[in-house]
Parts: C-alpha cells; sequence; structure tokens
C-alpha cells in the first residue's frame, strides 16, 4: 500500500464523517430541546417572537423563545405585556417591569404576578397574557428549574384569568 492511497483514503474518509459530525446537535442544542419537550408534555407550547422596543434600547430587541399557553375559549382578549427593562424605577411595576400598551392585568393576574416576578431570573425577558394566550418569553438559561417556575407561572396566570 503506498503512501498516496493511504492519503486518499484519509481525506475521503474525513470527507464523508466531517459533514456528518457537524450536524450532530451540541450539548446546549439537546438542552434546549429537552427543555421543549419538558414544556410541550406539559402543555406548554414554544415559538420564537419579537419584544417590543424599549426606551433604552439603541437597537430593536432580537426575536426571543416564547414559552406559551395557548388561550382558552374563555379568556379575555385584552392582551397586556409586561417586559422587563434594565433598570429600576418608580413607575415600573415592582420597580423593573414596564407595562406595554394601555391594558392592564385582572386583579387577580396582578397577585400572581407580584408572587412570581420577585423570583423569576433575568433570562426571563417578558411575560403577556390575552388574545394569544399566557406567554413568557424566556432566554433558556438556568436549565429544568427556571421551566419549573415558568410551567407553574404560565399555569397561574392560566387560572387567574
Amino acid at each position: 500500500m503506498s503512501i498516496a492511497l493511504i492519503v486518499i483514503l484519509i481525506v475521503t474518509a474525513s470527507l464523508i464523517l466531517g459533514p456528518l459530525a457537524m450536524m450532530r446537535p451540541d450539548p446546549v442544542q439537546k438542552n434546549k430541546e429537552n427543555l421543549r419537550m419538558l414544556a410541550r408534555a406539559s402543555g406548554v407550547h414554544y415559538s420564537i417572537r419579537n419584544l417590543p422596543k424599549q426606551a433604552d434600547e439603541q437597537d430593536a430587541p432580537e426575536p426571543s423563545p416564547v414559552y406559551f399557553a395557548p388561550p382558552s375559549e374563555t379568556q379575555n382578549s385584552a392582551s397586556w405585556m409586561l417586559v422587563r427593562t434594565g433598570y429600576e424605577h418608580e413607575i415600573h411595576f415592582l420597580g423593573w417591569w414596564a407595562w406595554q400598551g394601555e391594558a392592564r392585568a385582572t386583579d387577580a393576574e396582578l397577585v400572581v404576578l407580584k408572587e412570581h416576578l420577585k423570583v423569576l431570573p433575568e433570562s426571563v425577558r417578558a411575560i403577556s397574557a390575552g388574545g394569544k394566550g399566557v406567554c413568557v418569553y424566556w432566554g433558556e438559561k438556568g436549565g429544568e428549574p427556571v421551566l419549573q417556575q415558568i410551567l407553574h407561572l404560565i399555569g397561574a396566570l392560566k387560572q387567574a384569568a
């Protein structure tokens, strides 16, 4: 066997196996997929949506992963949204959360929000409810414990609606 044949076999094998190895998901992608499957098993869906631009942002934010429960037939259609701001201010809800638009949460939803927002990590960027269901915009950081907090929040907001 000549050296040239060995080199050709090595190059051929790497041309075949290289792209196959690159198509495998990395551990971060596997973790995100696992989180999405756990959410789906709980009846919570996943999508990518855009957040509104905040006053302190120069550019529009990147699209964000959203975990949401579809709206129920009895859920009101007035949609409200709370977005975490980059600064604390007394006019914000609980200091860090800014209302988007004119609609506000019901009294029952406010009780749930006051209980849950204080313990949510910064990777949760926004929460909304209304015609599109109950949505939590989450950067998918913190793993399964944060997912469980989000699932609990979504369930509590659905019951309150």
